[in-house]
C-alpha cells in the first residue's frame, strides 16, 4: 500500500518499475505546489529500500527509517533560504560515490530542483550524465519549464496533476473530518491534497487565510493609504507573500465567476455572501483586471523585483485600498 492519495497512474508505473527491477537512474516529479510530489518521492524511496516482498510495507525497519528521514542510504537535498546551492550538490556527489550501507541502492531525493542555482544545476547535470552504479535520483519541481532541458532529457518525468475536489473530500472524511469542514477544505484546496491535509491538522493555516481575507474586506472599503500600509506590513513577512497572493487570486477568481454568471464552482464557499456583493459592485471587467495585476505581481517577484514596491504597485490599480 503506497501512502499516496491520488496519482494512481504514477503509483502504478513506479510500483511496476520496482517489482520488475527496471528502475531508471533518475526520476523527476513535477506539478503544482502541495499536490503530493514530496509524498510520492518518499513513498518511492520506501518502495526501493523496503525489505518485504509487498513494498512499501510501511512497517519494516527500512520503511520506518525513510519515513523519519533517518535511513543511511537515503540522502535528501532541500533548498536553503530559497535556493539549492552548488555546495549541496557537491555533498550529494560525495555521498553517491559511496557504497550503500544497508540498502540495495542509494537513493537521493532533491526537493525543488527548480530552485537550484545555475552552477548547482550544471553540477547536478554531471551526475545525471554519468550516474554511479546502484544510485537512484528522485527530483521534484514546481516549475518544469524553469529547468535546463538537459536535466529534463535525462530523467523520467512524471507530471502530477491537481486532484478532483471529491477525492480530496473523501480523503479528509476518511481521516475523521466532518462533512461540512471536509467540503470547505476540499474546495479551498483547489486540487492540492498537501494543502488540505496540512489545513486539517494545523488550524493556523485557516487562521492565516481568514486573516488575509478579513484584511481584504477592510481594504476594499478603504483608501490607497491603507493599501500602502498593508503592502508595508506584508513586505516584512516575505514568506507570507506567496500565500497572500494565492488567496487574492482565488478571491477575485470567485468574483469573476459570480459576476459572469458562470456555473463553475467558487472556492471560498464560506464567504459567498461577501463574494456576491463584490461581484455586483465591481463586475467582470474589474475582476479580470485584478487577476491580471496579481499575475503581473507574481511575475515581478519571480524576477527579483523589490517586494514592497511590487505590492504597492498592486494596490494602485485596485478598487478601494486593494
Amino acid at each position: 500500500m503506497w501512502p499516496v492519495i491520488g496519482h494512481e497512474w504514477a503509483v502504478e508505473l513506479l510500483d511496476r518499475s520496482v517489482r520488475t527491477a527496471k528502475l531508471r537512474h533518475a526520476h523527476l516529479f513535477g506539478g503544482p505546489p502541495q499536490v503530493g510530489k514530496t509524498t510520492l518521492a518518499k513513498a518511492f524511496a520506501q518502495a526501493i529500500q523496503c525489505i518485504e516482498e509487498d513494498a512499501p510495507c510501511g512497517a519494516c525497519r527500512s520503511c520506518r527509517l525513510v519515513e523519519m528521514d533517518r535511513h543511511p542510504d537515503v540522502f535528501v537535498v532541500s533548498p536553503q533560504k530559497g535556493r539549492i546551492k552548488i555546495e549541496s550538490i557537491r555533498e550529494l556527489q560525495r555521498v553517491v560515490a559511496l557504497s550503500p550501507v544497508e540498502g540495495r541502492r542509494r537513493v537521493c531525493v532533491i526537493s525543488r530542483v527548480d530552485l537550484a542555482t545555475l552552477s548547482a544545476a550544471n553540477c547536478l547535470l554531471k551526475t545525471l550524465e554519468e550516474p554511479p552504479p546502484r544510485v537512484i535520483l528522485i527530483l521534484t519541481a514546481d516549475r518544469l519549464d524553469s529547468l535546463l532541458s538537459t536535466i529534463l532529457s535525462r530523467c523520467q518525468v512524471l507530471s502530477l496533476r491537481l486532484l478532483p475536489t471529491e477525492q480530496i473530500v473523501s480523503a479528509l472524511r476518511a481521516r475523521g473530518q466532518d462533512g461540512e469542514r471536509a467540503q470547505l477544505l476540499g474546495r479551498l484546496a483547489r486540487g492540492r491534497i498537501g494543502w488540505a491535509l496540512e489545513a486539517s491538522e494545523d488550524k493556523r493555516v485557516l487562521e492565516q487565510r481568514n486573516q488575509v481575507l478579513d484584511e481584504l474586506m477592510e481594504l476594499g472599503a478603504g483608501t490607497h493609504v491603507l493599501g500602502f500600509s498593508w503592502a508595508e506590513r506584508l513586505s516584512r513577512k516575505p514568506d507570507d507573500v506567496p500565500v497572500a497572493l494565492q488567496l487574492l487570486t482565488s478571491w477575485w477568481r470567485d468574483v469573476l465567476i459570480l459576476a459572469s454568471g458562470s456555473t463553475a464552482q467558487i472556492t471560498n464557499v464560506d464567504r459567498e455572501p461577501q463574494l456576491c456583493e463584490w461581484a455586483a459592485r465591481y463586475g467582470v471587467a474589474t475582476a479580470k483586471e485584478m487577476l491580471h495585476d496579481i499575475r503581473d505581481t507574481v511575475w515581478r517577484l519571480e524576477h527579483n523585483a523589490n517586494l514592497r514596491l511590487a505590492l504597492e504597485v498592486l494596490t494602485l490599480g485596485t478598487p478601494g485600498g486593494l
